[in-house]
C-alpha cells in the first residue's frame, strides 16, 4: 500500500465521492459486485482479485483505474477542465477493458511511457504497476465470458470517444480500425452508456445534522 496520499490517489478517489482512498476500494467493489449487470459485476470481481492478489490496500485498485484511464486517453488522474465520464462505474469498467484490450498492444517504448506517467501520478514503482497490469489481464481472461468481453469492448470504444480516441487506437487491430471508420460513416454508437442507470450508489449520503 502506498504510504503517501499522492495527488493521483486523492484526485481519483474524489471522482468516486470519497475524500481519501482508504475507504474507496472496498465500497466500490461491493457496489460493482452487487449490480445486476453481469459485466459490471464481474469487473467488480476483477478489482477485488487485484486487491486480494497483491495483499493490497486501496491504492493498487486506484492504480489499476489510473492505468486504464491513461490507455483511454483520459490521463492517469482527473484534471480540472478536461473531459470525463459522468458515470464512475462505467469509468472503472472501461479502464479495466482498456487494460485488457490495450496493454499488450503497446510497444515496449509506449508501455514504458505509460508506466512512467502512472508511476509519477501515484508515486509508485513501475514494476509494481506493470505487475498489477499483467495480473489484471490474466484475471480478466479468467473471469469474463466471451459475451462479457464483447460488451466490454463496446464500452471501451464508447469511453475512448469521450477522450478523443477510438477503439482501434487502443486495440491496434485492423478489424477495429476498419470498424471505427464504418461507425463514423454511419453515426453508429453503442447502447451501453444509455443502458446504465443514471445514478448509482457509489457511497451512502452524508447523515443529516
Amino acid at each position: 500500500m502506498l504510504q503517501v496520499a499522492t495527488a493521483g490517489v486523492t484526485a481519483l478517489a474524489q471522482v468516486y465521492g470519497f475524500s481519501d482512498a482508504s475507504s474507496f476500494v472496498s465500497s466500490h467493489i461491493e457496489t460493482l459486485k452487487g449490480l445486476d449487470n453481469a459485466l459490471l459485476s464481474r469487473c467488480g470481481h476483477v478489482l477485488e482479485a487485484v486487491q486480494i492478489g497483491f495483499g493490497v490496500g486501496s491504492d493498487n485498485g486506484l492504480m489499476l483505474i489510473g492505468l486504464g484511464r491513461t490507455l483511454l486517453g483520459a490521463g492517469a488522474m482527473p484534471v480540472a477542465g478536461t473531459a470525463s465520464l459522468a458515470n464512475p462505474v462505467m469509468m472503472t469498467c472501461a479502464a479495466i477493458g482498456a487494460i485488457h484490450y490495450g496493454w499488450n498492444a503497446l510497444s515496449e517504448d509506449e508501455r514504458a511511457k505509460v508506466l512512467e506517467t502512472v508511476a509519477d501520478a501515484f508515486a509508485a514503482g513501475r514494476q509494481l504497476i506493470k505487475a498489477v497490469a499483467d495480473f489484471a489481464v490474466d484475471t480478466i481472461k479468467a473471469l469474463l465470458s466471451k459475451e462479457n468481453l464483447a460488451e466490454l469492448k463496446r464500452m471501451v470504444g464508447d469511453a475512448a470517444a469521450t477522450f478523443g480516441r477510438r477503439l482501434g487506437d487502443i486495440t491496434r487491430t485492423i478489424a477495429d480500425r476498419a470498424a471505427d471508420v464504418r461507425n463514423i460513416a454511419t453515426g453508429r454508437a453503442s447502447s451501453i452508456i444509455s443502458a446504465l442507470p443514471k445514478r448509482l450508489p457509489f457511497r451512502n449520503p452524508p447523515e443529516s445534522t
